[in-house]
């Protein structure tokens, strides 16, 4: 059995405020450093044979703070990016509905069928962020692996390794350095913990 321990990055200046990041490559705020190295604590007793993030710095920042007790090294891999919003990045929810170019409150509400900027579908955005989860599946089979990604494409993994429609992409959210696993059975997938966030509790 493998076993994916699927983080979301920590807290950035943009989430604070609001707005969508998307691909836009924003860093960790202190708070967001803060939450990473809990996680990091959190993590120190389990025993991981690799360690994967995303390429955006949000993401990787996060991924070496939970690499550094284990002194290993984390493996960067573009698929895991988030969503590519194009012009609505940088943007807040008021900003984007002002834009006018696209339905924003549609794709609210139906995500799943509504097409966006940049990246255009939420199809398209699985095909991608799925070709690399099946890739370090194929390169580790029957073990621990930590992947570091973004809310939404996690989402999507999530729902995709689950064998659920992308419908319910809206009906569920994962906050800053969230934990959620998953394992790999011989039989089929299952979900063992979602959207845990319990080392940030006081």
């Amino acid at each position: 059995m493998s076993k994916l321990f699927l983080i979301r990055h920590g807290l950035t200046e943009w989430n604070k405020l609001n707005k969508f990041q998307g691909s836009s490559n924003t860093l960790l705020c202190e708070e967001g450093i803060e939450q990473a190295k809990k996680l990091a604590d959190r993590l120190k007793p389990y025993k991981f044979d690799a360690i994967y993030s995303s390429d955006l710095s949000r993401a990787y920042e996060t991924a070496l703070y939970i690499a550094q007790p284990h002194h290993m090294t984390v493996n960067k891999i573009p698929e895991l990016r988030e969503i590519h919003f194009g012009e609505w990045e940088g943007l807040t929810k008021e900003e984007i509905i002002n834009l006018k170019k696209y339905d924003f409150i549609r794709w609210k509400n139906s995500p799943h069928s509504t097409e966006f900027p940049g990246e255009g579908s939420l199809v398209k955005v699985q095909q991608r962020v799925m070709k690399g989860i099946q890739a370090i599946l194929n390169r580790h089979r029957n073990e621990n692996i930590v992947i570091v990604s973004h809310g939404a494409s996690l989402k999507i993994i999530i729902l995709s390794l689950l064998g659920m429609d992308l419908s319910f992409y809206r009906h569920f959210w994962l906050g800053n350095t969230s934990l959620s696993i998953i394992e790999i059975r011989k039989d089929r997938n299952v979900l063992s913990l979602l959207n845990d966030m319990s080392h940030l509790e006081d």
